[in-house]
C-alpha cells in the first residue's frame, strides 16, 4: 500500500502539488490531469525523484528512501524515456534486470515475457538506436514490466504509439490487474486509456487534488448534465455550460453540451470524459 502524506512540491517561486493526500492499494489508478496540471511531477516524487518540500510518500508506512522493498519491486516509465543507443535491445532488457536485481538465471525468461507483451520479440537483437519512436515507448513499457515488480508509476504510457499498439498496452494492463498483487498507477491526459483500463481515478488539476474515486463515481459527476443539442438550439441553453464536443449527423451540427443547471432537452447518458470535464470546467 502506497501513502502520499500532505505532498507539496515546488520549483524556484513556482508551487506545483498542493497538499496532495492519496491511498493507493492492489488495482489499476488512471492519474487524470491537463497538460501541466503536475502529473509528472508527483510521479517523480513517488518514485522517489524529486524530494517533497513538505509531506512524505509511505510504502507500508515505511518512508519510500528507507524501504528496499519499494524500491526493488518499482516499475518505473518517465515521460522522457531513454536507452544506451549502442546497446542492443536484448542488453539493454539486460542492463535493467541487474538495477532491478533480478537474479541472472531469470532473466532471459523476464526479458522474453516482457518484450513478447509489447511485440518487440524480434527486435532483441536489433541496437536501440535503429528503434523507432514508437518502440522505444514500447521498450519503456517492457522494462518497467519486467519481472516481479509490484508498483507500477507509468507517466504517458501510449505517447505516440499506434492504434493497434495502444489496443496491445491495454490488454497488458488487464492481464497485469488479473495477478492482484500489483499497485499500477497510469498518468495520462487521454480519458479514453483510463475508461479502459482502470478501476479507480485520481484528477489534478493545477496542483489540486480535485477527485479520487471509482470510474462510476466520476461518471456519475456528469449526470444529469449531458445534452446532446443542435447547434440552431444552443441560444436556449441556460446557465453555465460548456461545449464538449461537435459532430455533424447528417447534416445536422450537434454540439454535446455540459450544463450545470437542467435543460429544456433530452439528457444522454454521460460518460467518464464528461465527468472529468465537468469537474474541471467547474461544473460539478
Amino acid at each position: 500500500m502506497i501513502k502520499v502524506k500532505n505532498l507539496s512540491k515546488g520549483f524556484q517561486r513556482k508551487k506545483v502539488l498542493h497538499s496532495i493526500n492519496l491511498v493507493l492499494d492492489k488495482g489499476v489508478y488512471g492519474l487524470l490531469g491537463a497538460n501541466g496540471a503536475g502529473k509528472t511531477t508527483l510521479l517523480r516524487c513517488m518514485a522517489g525523484l524529486f524530494e517533497p518540500q513538505q509531506g512524505e510518500v509511505l510504502y507500508y508506512d515505511e518512508p519510500i528512501y528507507k524501504s528496499k522493498s519499494f524500491h526493488h519491486g518499482l516499475g518505473y516509465l518517465p515521460q522522457a524515456f531513454g536507452m544506451f543507443q549502442e546497446l542492443s535491445l536484448y542488453e539493454m532488457m539486460d542492463y535493467i534486470c541487474s538495477l532491478k536485481n533480478i537474479a541472472s538465471s531469470q532473466c532471459p525468461g523476464a526479458i522474453a515475457r516482457a518484450l513478447e507483451s509489447v511485440n518487440l520479440a524480434d527486435k532483441a537483437g536489433e541496437r536501440v538506436k535503429t528503434l523507432s519512436g514508437g518502440m522505444l515507448r514500447r521498450a519503456g513499457i517492457a522494462q518497467a514490466i519486467m519481472g516481479d515488480t509490484k508498483v507500477m508509476l507509468l507517466d504517458e504510457p501510449t505517447a505516440g504509439l499506434d492504434p493497434s499498439e495502444r489496443a496491445r498496452f491495454k490488454n497488458t494492463i488487464s492481464c497485469l490487474k488479473q495477478e492482484k498483487n500489483k499497485t499500477i498507477l497510469i498518468s495520462t491526459h487521454i480519458v479514453e486509456d483510463v475508461d479502459a483500463c482502470c478501476d479507480n481515478v485520481i484528477v489534478i488539476d493545477e496542483g489540486q487534488l480535485l477527485f479520487n474515486g471509482s470510474c462510476a463515481e466520476l461518471k456519475n459527476i456528469a449526470l444529469n448534465k449531458v445534452y446532446q443539442v443542435k447547434e440552431t438550439d444552443l441560444a436556449a441553453i441556460a446557465g453555465d455550460n460548456f461545449s464538449l464536443k461537435i459532430n455533424e449527423v447528417r447534416g445536422t451540427v450537434y454540439h454535446r453540451i455540459l450544463a450545470r443547471d437542467k435543460q429544456a432537452f433530452p439528457g444522454e447518458e454521460p460518460s467518464l470524459e464528461d465527468g472529468y470535464m465537468c469537474l474541471v470546467k467547474g461544473l460539478a
